[in-house]
């Protein structure tokens, strides 16, 4: 599991690079979709959108963060960024 800080910089730099990546694939494909200029940089800002989104909801929910108190797993709380309350003990931090 990782820490309060890790999970920060795993969320900060991840969503970004995992959305790069996937603009990258589109443009790769470009030649076998043989997609216009303006069609192909529309499909590549929504993939970057999409994946940058889909990537920092799947690291708040799948990601856990390890508990300072109990060792125990903790989920980051809705609507509170940057706060967490482990599924063990119920305390926040």
């Amino acid at each position: 599991m990782l820490k309060a800080n890790q999970h920060f910089i795993l969320k900060f730099f991840g969503p970004p690079v995992l959305a790069g990546i996937s603009s990258y694939a589109v443009r790769s494909l470009e030649l076998w979709f043989e997609m216009s200029t303006s069609l192909l940089l529309i499909v590549m800002l929504v993939t970057f959108i999409v994946m940058f989104v889909l990537a920092r909801w799947a690291i708040r929910v799948f990601v856990p963060v390890s508990c300072p108190y109990c060792q125990g797993r903790a989920q980051e709380m809705d609507g509170r960024g940057g706060r967490f309350m482990c599924l063990v003990c119920g305390r926040d931090h």
